[in-house]
């Protein structure tokens, strides 16, 4: 899917979404709260709404210095540098299927978001199964618990620097196999515009961000689907 694949009309983005991992919708709305009513009826479609780390169904979300981040968050780590590729939610047992990235305001300068399909990093079979079979440390506070970096059938990915623990050489190989890949690999990168939506299968597509800087004013609306 190029950047000039734009869909204007909600009716078609399930096509481009279900085709490429992610689809680009174009909203008119120019208020943040015309632009997330209108991130609801697309997300609507996809499923159910769930709650962020702030426990709100919707939130517009900007880049951070890292004193100011969730202490368990990539922005604690990162800060205002360029955040790495990962899976929203990683740090629940199942992360949304679906991420809505609305923008309100592109920033100046702007940021740029990174898409990037996982099963597109060409992992060999016995890579996969050491996805999938070598267990990691997922840090969430005092509900922390142990999972694999493949879900079971290779559903999704659970990837995330931030919170994602090995435990042994095997872990910390695994990690940095998905580290390696995703880093070489060929990506695409959205520019901004306000009004723009895009719509990510999160268990298909991972996604990143360019460096920012403080007070840019970049400020993006986000929905959470479950399906």
């Amino acid at each position: 899917m190029a950047a000039s694949d734009i869909v204007s009309d909600p009716e078609q983005v399930l096509g481009p979404l279900f085709e490429s991992g992610w689809s680009l919708h174009s909203s008119e709305a120019e208020t943040p709260d015309k632009i997330l009513q209108e991130m609801v009826k697309l997300g609507d479609r996809l499923g159910t709404r769930v709650a962020g780390r702030a426990g709100q169904l919707g939130e517009v979300v900007q880049p951070i210095v890292a004193d100011e981040a969730h202490p368990r968050s990539l922005s604690a780590r990162y800060g205002l540098g360029a955040l790495p590729f990962h899976t929203e939610l990683s740090h629940r047992p199942r992360p949304c299927r679906y991420l809505l990235l609305g923008c309100v305001d592109p920033g100046s300068p702007a940021a740029a978001t990174i898409l990037l399909d996982w099963r597109r990093l060409g992992f060999a079979r016995e890579e996969l199964a050491l996805l999938e079979e070598v267990p990691v440390l997922v840090h969430t506070g005092r509900r922390s618990f142990y999972s694999t970096i493949l879900a079971p059938g290779g559903a999704f990915l659970r990837y995330d620097p931030g919170c994602l623990e090995p435990l042994d050489e095997r872990g910390r190989k695994a990690m940095q196999l998905v580290e390696n890949r995703a880093t070489r690999a060929p990506s695409y990168a959205h520019h901004w515009r306000r009004g723009d939506v895009l719509i990510i299968d999160n268990w298909r597509v991972l996604h990143g961000r360019s460096p920012s800087d403080h007070g840019s004013g970049r400020r993006l609306a986000r929905i959470l689907i479950d399906a």
